[in-house]
């Protein structure tokens, strides 16, 4: 069975410092030698550092792999901006560059302002569109323009959609080149969730083949499965909270866990967003919900824990996954990556 893997990659720590550049760049060619067909790394500067400057890295680094922003949002960018990056990464990369977009998270929310809107992140995407295509565009009823349009590598760079719920998976199937599935890796929650992209091609006109459906995963890989189970909990508990916190509805959750989940998302601790031991891991604990969230969002355990998980999952239609890359150290994160690569990936890539 096949399996299209993409790996979203951090920093050893907030900050990339200089003498931790090559190391980084040689985690971007391992992960690209053991096949990921996309590289990543997250736009938040409230969990650390640039995105534009560790996705440079992997540009310079990679020769095969898409690499982009996952995900971005349509707040802390202004869309002429977003496209400079785009058309720089792009040219960097001789066409390899993509972008994934959500309604904004850690990064939206430290700095006081909403999630964006559905109707925002499509104006915003049309935007980006434009200004690659023909160098101007409105967004916001305001102009926005560019004059290097004629030396950008490609006209239109993939955006992909992450949607977490039934109107998200819409809007992607309707505007995205993707969609960034965040919904689950349950078996009717998969089916759902294709349905729900794919209906919403079919009402733009669209063929359901045009969008590139991938399903992002919570990850942890480890020897001892409960130790693997405790290093994803910070994670896991960062999307039980992002991925129910605007409704319960078409979500596909028991009915026995709609109020604790509720109870959830409204003391979900912002400023301990994806801090391993935090608050939140231990309020999903204390309201019995971290079966039922890892269950549902992660990939944890042993290599094969892993392989018997995928092989299921590519039954379930769920065949192009993201994985998160281990934090911490990088002579960790390559330890990680080597037996990520050489016992898994390899097997199905």
């Amino acid at each position: 069975m096949k399996i299209a893997i993409g790996i979203h990659l951090v920093t050893p720590g907030p900050l990339l410092r200089r003498d931790e550049v090559k190391q980084f760049a040689d985690l971007v060619k391992m992960a690209e030698d053991y096949g990921a067909e996309a590289i990543g790394t997250y736009d938040s500067s409230f969990i650390g550092g640039d995105a534009t400057a560790r996705a440079t890295i992997i540009a310079l680094a990679s020769t095969k792999a898409r690499v982009g922003l996952r995900p971005t949002n349509p707040i802390t960018r202004e869309p002429q901006v977003m496209a400079s990056f785009l058309a720089s990464l792009d040219s960097l990369t001789e066409g390899r560059a993509f972008m994934d977009i959500a309604t904004g998270d850690s990064a939206v929310l430290n700095i006081g302002y909403r999630i964006a809107t559905r109707a925002r992140i499509e104006s915003y995407v049309n935007c980006i569109r434009e200004l690659l295509a023909n160098g101007e565009a409105m967004y916001e009823n305001r102009p926005q323009r560019i004059r290097w349009q004629a030396n950008v590598p490609r006209t239109r760079i993939p955006i992909s959609i992450c949607a977490e719920g039934p109107k998200m998976l819409h809007l992607g199937g309707r505007i995205g080149d993707g969609v960034i599935a965040g919904t689950g890796l349950l078996p009717e929650v998969i089916s759902d969730t294709v349905a729900r992209i794919e209906s919403g091609a079919l009402d733009a006109g669209r063929s359901p083949d045009a969008v590139d459906i991938w399903f992002t995963t919570r990850t942890a890989l480890h020897d001892d499965r409960e130790k693997a189970w405790e290093h994803a909990k910070a994670s896991v508990s960062s999307i039980l909270n992002h991925s129910m916190r605007q409704t319960l509805d078409g979500k596909l959750v028991p009915d026995e866990l709609r109020d604790r989940i509720r109870e959830y998302v409204d003391g979900y601790v912002l400023y301990d967003h994806v801090v391993s031991g935090g608050e939140n891991p231990r309020r999903m604990d204390a309201l019995g919900l971290t079966d039922y969230a890892m269950r549902r969002f992660a990939l944890a355990g042993n290599a094969n824990d892993w392989i018997a998980r995928i092989e299921e999952l590519g039954s379930y239609r769920a065949t192009k996954l993201w994985l998160n890359a281990e934090g911490g150290k990088i002579d960790r994160q390559m330890h990680y990556m080597r037996i990520l690569g050489e016992q898994i990936m390899r097997r199905f890539v």
